[in-house]
């Protein structure tokens, strides 16, 4: 029953978000909301529970994966922590589709990574496994190394619907989130931020 928020509404949902995130921080870390502007509906450690729970409401929502870390910027497994002049983080909604589970998940927008970063535990209830033979791949970061093998993943953006790449963690790091990176994502799409008007607008590339 849930549909995808316009982009009024998802402009709307962004803000309670940044409005409330060191609430969600405080009251549920490692955990999946459902919400919409009036509050949470749903929250449970587990996404297809807060999916039924937030369909069986017959309202709007999007589903946003709150971190364990406070105040921090996560980049795989490292945490930067900084005085914070400007406390928002440039998220924005995307319909993500894999085989029959459908979401609409607030993701943080990523121009630093080449590609979109799903966490283990997310990629598992979406529907991920790993093949038997299939080998890991491995990312060198600054805090050590990530073990992550590679995805498709249906993504819809203003509208616009497309296959995209997804590094799927082999992990729990405790620190990923869902990361919105470039790789297709920004051939499609013109990405504007706009920090002071906590507002990221998405341009789409016109095929010629």
């Amino acid at each position: 029953m849930n549909t995808t928020p316009s982009q009024e509404e998802t402009q709307e949902l962004l803000k309670w978000l940044n409005s409330n995130r060191r609430m969600l921080l405080d009251l549920y870390k490692n955990q999946y909301i459902a919400y919409n502007t009036n509050g949470i509906i749903a929250h449970s450690e587990h996404l297809q529970e807060v999916l039924d729970i937030a369909e069986a409401s017959q309202q709007k929502f999007v589903i946003y994966f709150v971190p364990r870390s406070i105040a921090s910027v996560q980049i795989l497994p490292i945490r930067f922590r900084a005085v914070v002049r400007h406390d928002w983080q440039p998220n924005y909604q995307v319909r993500l589709q894999y085989g029959d589970t459908v979401m609409n998940a607030i993701m943080l927008v990523d121009s630093g990574a080449e590609l979109s970063l799903i966490p283990f535990k997310t990629g598992e209830e979406l529907g991920y496994a790993l093949a038997d033979s299939e080998s890991k791949l491995v990312a060198e970061t600054i805090g050590g190394q990530v073990e992550y093998v590679m995805r498709d993943i249906e993504m819809t953006i203003n509208e616009k619907q497309f296959v995209a790449p997804v590094a799927w963690l082999q992990s729990d790091t405790g620190a990923a989130q869902l990361l919105l990176g470039r790789e297709v994502v920004f051939d499609k799409f013109n990405i504007e931020f706009r920090q002071s008007e906590e507002k990221i607008i998405f341009h789409t590339v016109e095929v010629v």
